[in-house]
């Protein structure tokens, strides 16, 4: 079985930052899978609400047959804007992997710019808040709870936010390499 696995371009507009971003990684360490036809952020209206939901639920359905049996870790790279800086969510039902993070990021430049959040499934009650550990809890997503909660892989949706629409810069796509290698370390680690 297979380590890692990266996947860019889910959404069709990111798909240059995940090519920025996967150039400077290790691919000894870590397979990409870069999707050049995702789909689209773009919504004109209400109904087209109905057809991106559909989308975005069999793109990942799709992805889960792909991941499911080879590999133990999958990591869903996305970006979006932030004016104020540059800043990552990281979302993933693994509590363990997202204490690991808080704990190895603390010792470096890359915890000031985390925010760290459970994926709850739908019976789970949440406020939202900190936990107290650095661990938001609370998350919901559209992505179907087949792949964020198989038991035989971590999933990891990584948000990083540029201050500017594009590709990013040399220090954001760093930014999420290093981060990337945090969060594969954390997996490997099993602490």
């Amino acid at each position: 079985m297979l380590e890692a696995l990266l996947v860019t371009g889910i959404h069709r507009e990111e798909l240059g930052f995940g090519d920025r971003v996967t150039s400077l990684l290790n691919v000894d360490r870590i397979q990409v899978m870069r999707i050049p036809d995702g789909i689209s952020h773009a919504r004109t209206g209400t109904d087209d609400l109905f057809y991106y939901t559909n989308q975005h639920r069999e793109i990942y359905l799709q992805l889960h047959q792909q991941v499911k049996g080879r590999y133990r870790l999958l990591i869903d790279l996305h970006c979006g804007l932030n004016d104020a800086g540059r800043c990552a969510d990281i979302y993933c039902r693994d509590e363990r992997l997202l204490q690991c993070v808080v704990e190895r990021s603390r010792r470096t430049e890359l915890g000031e710019e985390l925010r760290l959040v459970k994926i709850l499934a739908n019976s789970e009650d949440s406020d939202g808040a900190g936990d107290g550990t650095g661990v938001h809890v609370g998350a919901r997503t559209l992505i179907p709870e087949q792949l964020w909660n198989d038991p035989s892989f971590i999933y990891v949706g990584l948000e990083i936010y540029l201050t500017e629409p594009g590709d990013g810069v040399a220090e954001d796509w760093h930014f999420t390499g290093d981060l990337i290698e945090t969060i594969q370390a954390c997996a490997e680690s099993g602490t």
